[in-house]
């Protein structure tokens, strides 16, 4: 009997001792968030994992960025990889965004100067820009609200949710007229204030409602970005 007892307390004990962290109260709302905006800009340089889910049939836009951001009020960079859909095809192209100008490299080594908003794509180096990129958008939630704690990986995140005003999302992604707000749902690594993931839901199309989430990492790692000569 008292062995059977010892056996069945083994478990409790694990899980309360492993457990405990995931009850932990979450940071109020408010104080989580401007901690994930001051790390955010105080870090200087980040990687950016960013996917949309779908992009209506006819419509143009971008599917999926990945690469490096460097956090600037004047000169915010990014460089990475950008796949998107042009008049119906997919491509995948190589992007060096310096303040408001961009270059592509589309299978070949040289860099040429191209206009996002003529491939119906935003400036990815404006998500950088101190002030009016994802900081701002952080700054601007609405309605925050704590919810689950997650993992991603190793990590424990915890959630937050709220809403932001569509002129934030309209200046960043270049879509979303006539929407009034966008959902949206943070992971915030709890120790560090890290922002690590993003998804934001809305009617970026008119069409249908789709969503766009986003993956950050590597905060302050080294990273050298610079303008193509010629």
């Amino acid at each position: 009997m008292r062995r059977r007892s010892l056996l069945t307390a083994v478990p409790l004990a694990l899980a309360l001792t492993t457990g405990c962290s995931a009850f932990e109260e979450a940071a109020p709302p408010g104080e989580a968030l401007e901690t994930a905006r001051t790390t955010f800009v105080d870090a200087g340089t980040v990687s950016f994992d960013l996917k949309h889910s779908a992009i209506p049939k006819g419509r143009n836009g971008v599917s999926a960025a990945d690469g490096s951001g460097i956090i600037d009020k004047d000169t915010p960079k990014f460089q990475g990889q950008v796949t998107g859909v042009i008049d119906g095809a997919s491509a995948g192209v190589e992007i060096i965004a310096v303040d408001d100008k961009t270059w592509m490299s589309f299978f070949t080594k040289d860099f040429n100067p191209v206009k996002m908003s003529d491939l119906g794509a935003p400036n990815p180096a404006e998500f950088f820009r101190e002030g009016s990129g994802v900081d701002q958008v952080l700054e601007h939630t609405k309605d925050a609200k704590a919810g689950e704690q997650t993992r991603d990986g190793d990590t424990v995140l915890q959630e937050y949710t709220g809403t932001i005003p569509a002129e934030d999302i309209q200046r960043l992604f270049e879509l979303g007229d006539g929407a009034k707000e966008f959902d949206v749902t943070y992971g915030i690594e709890p120790d560090s204030g890290e922002l690590r993931t993003v998804e934001i839901k809305g009617d970026f199309y008119e069409e249908q409602p789709t969503s766009f989430t986003l993956d950050l990492s590597d905060y302050g790692k080294d990273v050298e970005i610079t303008a193509p000569q010629g």
